[in-house]
């Protein structure tokens, strides 16, 4: 399915979402839509998708100008949006949900069998794994996803917008969803919008790619002419060089904040010797299972380790526990904000205030007014863009909601902190946000520990930095070593002769070897 996109405006209690937005996206092929939070990508997506209706402009559809004014419209022509939120029933079979609205039935009775029958036929036509009878609540997100794809098809979806599809999934997960969506694009001549702020991820999948600035079109053309670097310049409308703050190297006479001993957990990793002195940032670079995450766990006392020892200020810590490791100034920025870092149905001041602000509580008694302008200090200082602080933070976007994790650790006053994929889920505009902010603490002195999957990111910001492979930290990087081919050389533990060295400077070789090695790793 042809889609022209004509002059499309969409606005919302006069705000400008989109203004005269054109583009057209190919039959057949996966067309990507990138920018920034509040770029327009999500809303164009729910326009085609009949979610949304434009307030100027049309919505072409092989030549069918029609408006489509709801999702159920949509569907009977054809159009199907997996949204970031899935839209499924977790108690029904995965049967059940493919067929849901249209299930077979006998004198008011359902036929179960027959949806089951329907899904397997489809199920091996496609060549997707799935047991039809299991219950959608015991299926991953990856599988999940699979499901609404699934049910696009048997409604005879020609165009599917993804939206934001591998925001939740493992590297192992979104290589196998995007094989799944090349291959529907190939076989069955099925249409993707593919809305993603994972840049790799267009790249490396889509046909074409269309880049969206504050509501308007930036330009469209072909992914393979493009980089991770060009997409960037046209999202924000600079250099990509201008999203990594100038490196300052802390002096020589800095002292050790944090260092490691023989560090050990069982099973995970072991003999892990570390240091990190004050005002530099460190990185350790590693693929999934390489045991990066799990030694910040361990140094910040979430997960127990079996032997060696960690410092702070050359004294040792002990066996200890993330209280104790605040007491001796530490914080940790986790993985996940939103399994281990947030509350997200509490407000941006709850949030905040949570473990911070003890001297504004002598006796249990809380300091309402000194503690909303310590929040308000705070939330200034991070530019959270938010009504109020007393707004939920699953109201944020994901940039704001990674800023106020930041600032939950920052009103503690660490002397270190551990970071683990400090920018995952955020667009690239928070992510120049973030990296300023990191380099501004370490420029105060601060000790910065960072584990990225991100080489990008560990080579813009570092001053030094370790690799881990199988548990172990097999290579250490000063400033001037720092260089993305040697380092996932390292990581991969292959020579060049493993690839061409031409191919050590392809971003997208690069990308498609390193998901090669993740997805053998993951699976």
């Amino acid at each position: 399915m042809q889609v022209l996109v004509e002059n499309v405006s969409k606005h919302f209690a006069g705000a400008i979402a989109l203004q005269n937005v054109s583009f057209e996206v190919c039959s057949g092929s996966i067309h990507g839509l990138v920018g920034e939070n509040g770029a327009g990508k999500s809303t164009i997506g729910k326009l085609v998708g009949g979610v949304l209706q434009p307030n100027d402009g049309r919505v072409i559809y092989d030549g069918d100008d029609r408006l489509v004014s709801s999702p159920r419209e949509a569907i009977e022509r054809g159009i199907a949006a997996v949204q970031q939120e899935l839209v499924l029933c977790q108690e029904l079979t995965v049967a059940e949900n493919i067929c849901l609205g249209r299930e077979s039935t006998t004198l008011g009775f359902l036929r179960n069998r027959e949806s089951l029958r329907e899904f397997n036929q489809l199920r091996d036509e496609l060549g997707f794994e799935l047991d039809g009878r299991a219950r959608l609540r015991s299926l991953s997100i990856a599988d999940q996803q699979q499901v609404e794809i699934l049910k696009a098809l048997s409604r005879n979806a020609r165009l599917i917008v993804l939206d934001e599809p591998t925001s939740s999934l493992t590297p192992a997960e979104t290589v196998h969803l995007h094989q799944v969506v090349k291959r529907l694009a190939k076989e069955r001549g099925t249409t993707f919008i593919y809305v993603s702020h994972f840049l790799d991820h267009i790249l490396s999948s889509c046909d074409a790619v269309t880049v969206l600035r504050n509501g308007k079109h930036v330009q469209t053309g072909p992914a393979k002419d493009e980089t991770h670097a060009s997409l960037a310049a046209a999202m924000l409308g600079r250099d990509l060089s201008d999203v990594f703050p100038p490196k300052k190297a802390p002096p020589p006479t800095s002292a050790v904040k944090l260092s490691t001993s023989e560090l050990t957990r069982r099973r995970k990793f072991e003999n892990i010797n570390i240091q990190v002195k004050a005002g530099e940032i460190v990185g350790i670079a590693g693929l999934v299972g390489s045991g990066r995450s799990e030694v910040l766990r361990s140094i910040f006392g979430a997960d127990e380790f079996q032997s060696g020892m960690v410092a702070i200020d050359g004294y040792p810590v002990g066996r200890h526990t993330p209280i104790t490791a605040m007491r001796n100034g530490l914080a940790m920025v986790p993985e996940s904000r939103r399994e281990q870092g947030l509350f997200l149905e509490h407000s941006i001041a709850e949030n905040i205030s949570l473990i911070n602000f003890s001297e504004l509580r002598p006796f249990g008694i809380v300091n309402r007014g000194k503690e909303a302008e310590e929040i308000r200090k705070w939330a200034g200082r991070l530019n959270i863009k938010c009504t109020s602080t007393d707004a939920l933070v699953s109201s944020l976007s994901g940039g704001n909601q990674q800023k106020v994790l930041f600032a939950k650790w920052l009103a503690g006053n660490p002397s270190v902190m551990l970071l683990d994929e400090p920018t995952r889920g955020v667009d690239i505009g928070a992510k120049s946000e973030i990296y300023n902010l990191i380099a501004e603490l370490a420029a105060r002195g601060m000790a910065i520990l960072i584990v990225s999957s991100e080489l990008e990111e560990l080579v813009g910001l570092c001053h030094r930095m370790y690799i881990m492979r199988k548990g172990s930290i097999v290579g250490e990087k000063s400033a001037d070593e720092i260089e993305i081919g040697a380092i996932l050389r390292e990581c991969l533990g292959v020579y060049e002769g493993d690839l061409h060295s031409k191919d050590f400077c392809n971003p997208l070789r690069l990308i498609d070897w390193r998901d090669q090695c993740v997805s053998r790793t993951m699976g």
